[in-house]
């Protein structure tokens, strides 16, 4: 048997659980739910297996075929638009028009806004946590903000933007 080098051996420690994982949260369910669907099981208590009768009166069942109909109509018209308006958008930022640069800018605020968001909920939270911990702090030691401080006053400059607490 041919010995295993160093890298094999990693490759072998890193992938194994993540498959072993994949199996046991994906692929396992996947097969029961499957198996399920040829039962009359409800969620809980008994069951009997029923085989294809399920199939069959999903089929059977108007309301399934007109909801798969307006799926893929969906699908269909959604693919076109976006498609379509993807290209216009596509040619306006690439053209040489008055107001590239605003179309550019309107075409990459949303990526922008998604940051700040989140910049703002850390800042709310940093904000919260910057005000109680030290007023915890001084029961065991007296704080002077930001003179005694330490890094924490860094911390506070980072999230208020101004060294005074």
């Amino acid at each position: 048997m041919k010995k295993k080098n160093d890298r094999e051996r990693t490759f072998l420690v890193m992938t194994i659980p993540i498959l072993v994982l994949f199996f046991c949260f994906n692929t396992l369910p996947l097969i029961k739910g499957f198996l399920f669907s040829f039962t009359n099981f409800k969620g809980y208590g008994s069951y009997d297996w029923v085989g294809l009768r399920n199939y069959i009166d999903l089929f059977q069942d108007a309301r399934v075929g007109k909801s798969y109909l307006f799926t893929i109509k969906l699908a269909v018209v959604s693919t076109i638009v976006v498609n379509v308006l993807s290209l216009l958008l596509a040619l306006g930022l690439s053209s040489k028009i008055k107001f590239k640069s605003a179309l550019r800018g309107m075409y990459f605020i949303p990526n922008i806004l998604g940051a700040l968001v989140v910049g703002y909920i850390f800042n709310f939270f940093l904000l919260i946590f910057f005000r109680l911990f030290p007023k915890c702090l001084e029961v065991w030691e007296p704080v002077c903000w930001p003179a005694q401080a330490g890094p924490r006053w860094l911390l506070w400059l980072c999230v208020h933007g101004s060294p005074l607490p």
